[in-house]
């Protein structure tokens, strides 16, 4: 049991339980007012959600950091070095999400609070001081959130990057790491096109992508690039 790899595993069944939330979440398409309202009017079914997406979340992003890993250990020098970049892009990825992720609890949290003029504490001054922390908070993560592509993307370039630099793709198969350069392209150029439609669509590809990478690890189709002659 201690020597099984959780890679594959965190790579199949993380994506699912992101995405599931993703599609579900109400606030996905809404911003501003409108979307610390979409929060407050389904606050009562949304934990269960939340947890569902914060598990998925540090379990795809884990599954990537332990690729990363494992790829580091048959590589040295500028591959080694791109691949450390990689990690810590995707550890800020990670901080991103919990960010974006805490905004809509305390939304949620603090959505029915009580409120009291007479200063007493734990309760907001007025209804309009309480609508206002909730938007604060909620544009605060999404102010985080609007990166968390970028730097994904981009550690999914390196990912694919350094897959190719250490071998060169002889079969189908052994192109879907190298895949990854096109996808993180697409994925980090998200936040410049400004364009919610793309991202809803290049999100669940992104991690359909996770999901067949997992599971093509599991079924022993494709495995992490071994120690090659480093490039120039």
């Amino acid at each position: 049991m201690s020597d099984k790899n959780l890679t594959p595993y965190l790579l199949t069944f993380g994506p699912v339980l992101l995405v599931g939330a993703f599609m579900m979440w109400p606030a996905s398409e809404a911003i501003g007012a409108r979307g610390t309202q979409s929060l407050v009017d389904a606050m009562d079914t949304l934990m269960p959600l939340l947890i569902a997406g914060t598990l998925g979340t540090i379990m795809v992003l884990g599954g990537v950091y332990l690729l990363i890993s494992e790829m580091m250990e048959n590589t040295s020098g500028m591959n080694k070095q791109l691949l450390s970049i990689a990690g810590v892009l995707i550890i800020v990825t990670l901080m991103a999400f919990v960010t974006g992720m805490g905004s809509n609890v305390t939304v949620i949290n603090e959505a029915d609070r009580e409120i009291d003029a007479d200063d007493e504490s734990f309760a907001y001054a007025s209804e309009e001081d309480r609508t206002d922390t909730l938007n604060n908070a909620f544009d605060a993560g999404n102010t985080v959130w609007q990166m968390s592509p970028v730097t994904w993307g981009l550690s999914l370039v390196l990912i694919g990057l350094v897959s190719f630099m250490m071998k060169r793709p002889e079969s189908a198969m052994e192109y879907v790491l190298p895949a990854l350069m096109p996808l993180g392209t697409v994925f980090l150029s998200l936040p410049i096109i400004n364009d919610p439609g793309m991202f809803n669509l290049v999100f669940p590809i992104t991690l359909l992508v996770h999901i067949i990478i997992g599971g093509l690890m599991l079924s022993g189709n494709l495995s992490v690039p071994g120690s090659t002659e480093e490039g120039a």
